[in-house]
């Protein structure tokens, strides 16, 4: 879109109405590459996100996160294109969790643990954005593409629990990159994927490939554990699930997660991918492990 069609969006939208806003596209904190359809606004002295909503993220703003909440950047108005959706959302200044302290993983549970208690079990929702009868039928279709009947049987286990476990307004992509930590809170961003889901989603989503030396998320063991420990005493606990119960589900989540990048290379062998060879011995450590009635974390 062309800088004088944003403005005049802008205008629609904005509480600074009186002043020339200056946009410049977004880089993306993990690469230095732009965000495709997102750009930081400047007007009136204040700073503002611009973007094109992607997927469920227009709805999911409409229905959820309106009025604003403080686990998300506050939607401050939006508007419609011949090409979509546009939202002016709140900016929040501060650094994603690639590189994770306790302090981050502190903030970022916290924010989705108010989050899923808010929505605990509101299931008259769960057709608003990525319905859960999608969701599930997505997890299933990769079990065709694992190609060991090991991965299968522990990945069968997971579709049980899917199905099965309490739900709640869920991520569906919490990756690190997905969460600023500002200086006093956490908020989760770009939310194309998302629903009432079942409850580990998101956790697992935002744990499952830190790694201590990790190239592109970096994440101890023991913060590990302190994400899983605290969602435990905000959310799980609450609704009376057992430590045994949460960490079994939540060993099946991340297990299901690595068998993410099996499924994609399995499904297109002629597209190199160099995540899926580690991925692949990591989901086969997982399962044994699993299979062995050990926890993942």
């Amino acid at each position: 879109m062309k800088e004088a069609e944003l403005v005049t969006l802008f205008g629609k939208i904005s509480p600074e109405k009186s002043v020339d806003p200056v946009f410049q596209p977004r880089l993306r904190e993990e690469d230095g590459s732009f965000y495709e359809g997102v750009w930081d606004v400047f007007a009136g002295g204040k700073r503002f996100i611009f973007k094109k909503a992607k997927e469920c993220e227009a709805e999911i703003y409409k229905s959820f996160l309106t009025p604003p909440r403080i686990f998300a950047p506050a939607l401050l108005g939006f508007a419609s294109a011949d090409d979509g959706e546009y939202l002016l959302l709140e900016y929040v200044e501060g650094n994603n969790l690639q590189r994770a302290s306790l302090r981050g993983i502190r903030l970022a549970v916290d924010a989705l643990a108010q989050m899923q208690n808010t929505f605990w079990e509101c299931r008259d929702a769960s057709e608003i954005g990525l319905s859960f009868s999608e969701g599930f039928s997505q997890k299933k279709k990769r079990r065709a593409y694992l190609g060991s009947a090991l991965l299968e049987r522990q990945y069968d286990c997971y579709l049980e629990a899917y199905e099965k476990l309490p739900r709640t307004l869920s991520h569906d992509d919490l990756l690190p990159f997905n969460v600023l930590i500002s200086k006093e809170r956490a908020v989760l961003i770009d939310w194309e994927a998302g629903g009432i889901l079942p409850y580990p989603v998101s956790l697992a989503r935002l744990v499952a490939h830190g790694r201590s030396h990790g190239q592109f998320f970096r994440m101890t063991p023991d913060q590990r554990r302190y994400a899983a420990e605290r969602y435990y005493e905000l959310v799980a606990a609450r609704y009376g699930i057992s430590r045994e119960q949460f960490g079994s589900v939540l060993s099946l989540f991340l297990f299901a997660e690595t068998c993410e990048w099996v499924y994609l290379g399995n499904k297109y062998p002629n597209e190199p991918c160099k995540y899926y060879i580690p991925y692949l011995r990591m989901a086969n450590r997982m399962a044994r492990a699993l299979e062995r009635g050990e926890r993942l974390i």
